[in-house]
C-alpha cells in the first residue's frame, strides 16, 4: 500500500514538475515574442520618424529653390532630381518630388473662372488616351454642386440605384482617386487618366507648362497632335524650361493652334512629396502634398498619407 502511495505521489511530483516545465517555457516564450514586438515596434517608428524627416527634407529642398529662383520652376531643378537619396544611422530615406501643377486640376471643370476652358482640355485629353467622352460630364456631375444632370452624364439619382447606394460628392475633391467612385468607372480607364489628373483646392491653379507631360501638353489645344507635343518638350528640354507663358506661345511648333493664354504658368506652388525610409529592416512610406506660397515661399503640409506603400522611390 505504502508503495502504490510512493509512485502516486512520485507520478503527481513529476506531473507537477512536467507542468511547471511547460508554464515556464510558455512565459518564457510570450516574453521573449513581447520583446521582439517591442523592439519592432519601436523600429517602426523610428521608420516613421525618418519618412516624416525626408519629409522636412523636401520642404527644405522646395524652400532653397524658390530663394534661388522664385518665378519659375522646371524638371531641371534640384527638387526635381530622381536621385534624392539620404542615408543615416542605421537607416536612409528616398525622397521623390513631382509637381502637381504638371497635370489636370480636375476642380477646375466645375469651378473657377475658366471652366469652359479646363472642359476643353480634359476632353481633349480623353480623346488622346482613347477613352469614352462622357467622362467628362460624368466628372462634372460628381463634383459640381448642383442636381442638374450634364449630357451624359450622372447625378445623386443615378449613383442611389447602385450598391451600396451613395450620392455624387457635390464640392471639390481633394484627391482625385475620388474619382473612382464614377459610375461605371473601371481600373483600366482608371489607370489610364490617373498620371494626369490632380485635384489642388484652388481652381485658379493653373498648369506649369515647364513640368506637364506630353500628354498635358497636347490637351491645351485641339489643334496640338501628340507629336507636336512631344517637340514642345524637346525645344523645352533643351532651353531648360520656358522663362515665360509668352516664350511657350510663341514656340513655332504652336504656329497655328489657337492655344489659350489662360491658366498656363511658369511657376508651381502644389507639389507631391513621396518618400521611402529605412530604420535596420524596417520600412515606413509617407505621401504628402506641400503647398508654397508664390510670394514669400513659406510651405505648409496640406496632406499626409501614411497607410499606402508608394511608387516612384
Amino acid at each position: 500500500m505504502r508503495r502504490r502511495q510512493r509512485g502516486v505521489a512520485l507520478i503527481t511530483i513529476m506531473l507537477v514538475v512536467a507542468v511547471a516545465t511547460i508554464l515556464g517555457v510558455e512565459i518564457a516564450s510570450e516574453q521573449h515574442f513581447a520583446i521582439l514586438r517591442g523592439a519592432h515596434s519601436l523600429e517602426d517608428e523610428q521608420a516613421r520618424q525618418y519618412a516624416l524627416g525626408g519629409e522636412e527634407l523636401a520642404r527644405q529642398v522646395l524652400h532653397a529653390d524658390f530663394v534661388k529662383q522664385p518665378g519659375k520652376d522646371s524638371n531641371f531643378e534640384p527638387w526635381a532630381a530622381k536621385d534624392l537619396h539620404y542615408e543615416f544611422e542605421g537607416g536612409e530615406v528616398l525622397i521623390h518630388i513631382e509637381d502637381l501643377q504638371g497635370r489636370l486640376n480636375v476642380n477646375r471643370v466645375a469651378y473657377g473662372n475658366e471652366i469652359a476652358i479646363s472642359r476643353a482640355r480634359l476632353q481633349k485629353l480623353l480623346a488622346d488616351l482613347g477613352l469614352d467622352p462622357t467622362w467628362l460630364p460624368k466628372i462634372v456631375d460628381w463634383i459640381d454642386a448642383d442636381e442638374a444632370r450634364e449630357p451624359g452624364g450622372a447625378e445623386d439619382f443615378d449613383y442611389l440605384g447602385t450598391t451600396p447606394p451613395h450620392r455624387t460628392a457635390g464640392t471639390m475633391l481633394t484627391d482625385p482617386s475620388e474619382l473612382r467612385m464614377l459610375l461605371d468607372m473601371d481600373n483600366e480607364t482608371w489607370a489610364k487618366l490617373r498620371p494626369y489628373l490632380t485635384a489642388l483646392p484652388d481652381p485658379a491653379t493653373p498648369v506649369n507648362i515647364n513640368t506637364a507631360s506630353a500628354e498635358v501638353l497636347a490637351s491645351l489645344s485641339t489643334a496640338i497632335t501628340p507629336q507636336m507635343a512631344e517637340t514642345l518638350m524637346a525645344t523645352r528640354d533643351s532651353l531648360e524650361g520656358y522663362d515665360s507663358v509668352n516664350a511657350f506661345l510663341q514656340d513655332p511648333a504652336l504656329a497655328g493652334t489657337a492655344v489659350p493664354n489662360t491658366g498656363l504658368g511658369v511657376q508651381s506652388g502644389f507639389f507631391e512629396v513621396r518618400i521611402r525610409a529605412r530604420f535596420n529592416d524596417r520600412f515606413a512610406y509617407l505621401t504628402s502634398v506641400i503647398q508654397r506660397n508664390l510670394t514669400d515661399g513659406r510651405l505648409r503640409v496640406i496632406s499626409r498619407d501614411l497607410g499606402k506603400r508608394v511608387a516612384g522611390v
